[in-house]
C-alpha cells in the first residue's frame, strides 16, 4: 500500500484546539486521522508505510515523520495513540499491580532489553492490557505528546465491539485485524471477551488454519458466528473468499456510523483504517 494523504477542504489549522488526533503505530507504518469535534466529522487521514522487521527500529522512522509532518505538531484538544505488538497480555483488574507489570508480562513473553511495559485499561473487559514497547519510542512519544493516551491496537476492536454487543448477549463475533506479517484476533460473545491473540502468517492457508483452530477450541458455530475483517487486507484477497467458504457470515468492518467522514476518504476501502477511525469515544 502506498503512502496516503487525504485532507478535507474544511480543514483549518487555526481550529485544532477543537480537534482530536488519533495515531496508529506499528512496524508497518504510522497513520493518523483528525476528527473535528464540533462537526463530528473526520477531516484528515494521512499515512506513511514502513517495512520494518524489528520494533526497536521504529523510533527513527516515527521521528522522521513527526519532524516533517506539520499536522502532527499542532495543538489538539485530545490525542490517542494506538500501538500494535504481539507482546501483550491481559490482567484482570483485581490482580493488577503496576509495580509487577514487567514480571506479569514476562510470564507469557520474555521482555527484551531496551523495551518497557506500557499499560492501558480496557473498561468493558475489566482488565489491564500490558504490552511491550521500545523504551526509546515510549520516551519520545511521552515528550512529543505528553497528554496522549497510549493504548494497545486491540483497544478499539475490543471496547467498541463489546459496547455494540450490549443488547445482543448471544452474538458471537471474531474480529480479525490484518497487518503485513501478522493479524490480531478478538473473539466476543455478547458483552464478554472470550479471547484475544496475535498470529504470524505467511500464506492464506496459515490464516485459515488459525481461525478455524480458534473456532474449534472455543466451539464457535461457523453458521452463527460473524467474522469481521479489519486492516490492510484487499477486498479481492483470497483470504476473504477462503474464510467465506467456511464461515458464512464473513464481512469487512465499517467505521463508527455516528460520525461523518470526508469525501476524500472514499478512495480507500472502509475497513483499512476502521480501528483508527473507531478509537475515539469507543469506551
Amino acid at each position: 500500500m502506498r503512502d496516503i494523504c487525504f485532507i478535507d477542504k474544511s480543514f483549518d489549522n487555526t481550529l485544532t484546539k477543537n480537534f482530536h488526533l488519533s495515531v496508529q503505530i506499528s512496524p508497518d507504518g504510522l497513520y493518523f486521522t483528525i476528527l473535528d469535534l464540533i462537526k463530528g466529522k473526520y477531516i484528515v487521514l494521512n499515512g506513511y508505510n514502513f517495512f520494518l522487521k524489528r520494533p526497536r527500529l521504529l523510533l527513527k522512522s516515527v521521528k522522521e515523520i513527526v519532524e516533517k509532518e506539520s499536522l502532527m505538531r499542532l495543538e489538539y484538544k485530545s490525542i490517542e495513540i494506538l500501538y500494535s505488538t504481539g507482546i501483550f497480555t491481559f490482567v484482570p483488574a483485581a490482580f493488577y499491580s503496576e509495580k509487577e507489570s514487567a514480571k506479569i508480562l514476562s510470564f507469557n513473553h520474555p521482555l527484551e532489553k531496551g523495551f518497557v511495559v506500557r499499560n492501558s485499561f480496557f473498561q468493558r473487559t475489566g482488565a489491564w492490557c500490558l504490552f511491550a514497547m521500545p523504551q526509546n519510542l515510549s520516551e519520545y512519544l511521552g515528550e512529543i505528546f505528553p497528554s496522549a493516551a497510549i493504548r494497545h491496537n486491540l483497544f478499539p476492536l475490543i471496547e467498541k465491539g463489546l459496547k455494540d454487543n450490549l443488547n445482543y448477549p448471544s452474538r458471537q463475533q471474531v474480529h480479525l485485524n490484518f497487518l503485513r506479517d501478522y493479524f490480531e484476533i478478538a473473539i466476543l460473545k455478547g458483552p464478554k471477551l472470550l479471547l484475544s491473540n496475535c498470529f504470524n502468517y505467511q500464506t492464506e492457508r496459515d490464516i485459515l488454519y488459525y481461525v478455524l483452530y480458534v473456532f474449534d477450541q472455543l466451539k464457535l458455530s461457523p453458521e452463527e458466528s460473524e467474522v469481521i475483517i479489519h486492516g490492510h487486507l484487499p477486498q479481492v484477497s483470497p483470504v476473504y473468499h477462503l474464510l467465506k467458504k467456511f464461515i458464512r457470515k464473513t464481512s469487512f468492518a465499517r467505521p463508527e456510523n455516528t460520525f461523518q467522514y470526508s469525501y476524500t476518504f472514499n478512495q480507500l476501502p472502509e475497513h483499512y483504517f476502521s480501528s483508527l477511525l473507531n478509537v475515539y469515544k469507543c469506551e
